[in-house]
């Protein structure tokens, strides 16, 4: 039988136990957490009934280990429990900018990485999965296993990884915050609109969007209702135009980002 741990019981630490064991995936005997604040770990297994201990406890003890840490953290986290990370385990990092070459220097175990969203707190969104080539198929299907309890996982290259965690982790806060400037230029523009009122009307809209999105693509979607002539493509008319400058400085911002966070831990791959 396979035992599990979970360094890190912060939001997304917390998230991935609760999921995981909640929904059946984990056994709750079978799962070890732990964190810098032991309290959180202790809340957390008197919470699900899963097992805390110290890292080094955890990592001795799970075939799978979860690195819930930031990028800056990580490496301590890898050096503090490496003796215990052998070639039979797997090693699973959650944080960006970190590359899986950087994680295998520090240890011996086999290597992945996950980058959910905050939509997987719901059993929803996208995880992106990149495995090292030592991974096997059974550690590749357990991941995926895993993964589908809160949401979809999808294997993506290592390479892809900055640009698609914008559209997937970053994609729901932007989304929010565009959606956000939506409902306050539709108050702006009759002082009559309240804007919590704008707010909950787009929220329902992009509720209902979003179901309507699971049996078409956007192009259909758009093509359904924006009509020759009609007001709605005028809209669409202008996001055209005016969008492509938005979205490509928003891919430069964050991709500056990325760099810096590289720069700062020393990780020209991550």
């Amino acid at each position: 039988m396979t035992d599990f741990g979970i360094i890190g019981t912060g939001h997304l630490g917390s998230m991935l136990a609760e999921a995981f064991v909640r929904r059946g995936e984990i056994e709750k005997e079978r799962l070890w957490v732990s964190n810098r604040s032991q309290k959180k770990a202790l809340r957390l297994a008197e919470e699900l009934g899963v097992r805390a201990a110290n890292n080094q406890e955890v990592a001795k003890r799970s075939d799978i280990i979860f690195l819930c840490v930031r990028p800056m953290d990580l490496e301590e986290a890898i050096s503090e429990i490496h003796e215990h990370l052998t070639p039979h385990k797997l090693v699973v990092s959650m944080a960006m900018d970190f590359s899986l070459s950087r994680i295998q220097g520090l240890c011996q175990a086999k290597t992945a990485r996950a980058i959910p969203s905050i939509a997987s707190g719901k059993g929803l969104g996208a995880t992106l999965l990149v495995l090292s080539d030592d991974a096997s198929e059974d550690d590749r299907s357990q991941l995926f296993r895993l993964f589908r309890a809160i949401g979809w996982p999808v294997e993506v290259t290592e390479e892809q990884l900055d640009v698609l965690s914008d559209l997937t982790s970053c994609g729901p806060v932007y989304i929010c915050a565009l959606l956000r400037e939506f409902a306050l230029e539709a108050s702006r523009r009759d002082g009559k609109i309240d804007r919590d009122q704008a707010e909950q009307l787009i929220r329902k809209t992009l509720i209902g969007t979003a179901a309507l999105l699971e049996d078409m693509s956007f192009d259909e979607l758009i093509f359904m209702v924006a009509t020759g002539g009609g007001i709605t493509e005028e809209g669409v008319r202008v996001i055209k135009a005016r969008s492509p400058e938005l979205f490509r400085s928003l891919f430069l911002a964050t991709s500056a980002r990325h760099r810096q966070v590289k720069d700062k831990i020393g990780d020209p791959k991550g």
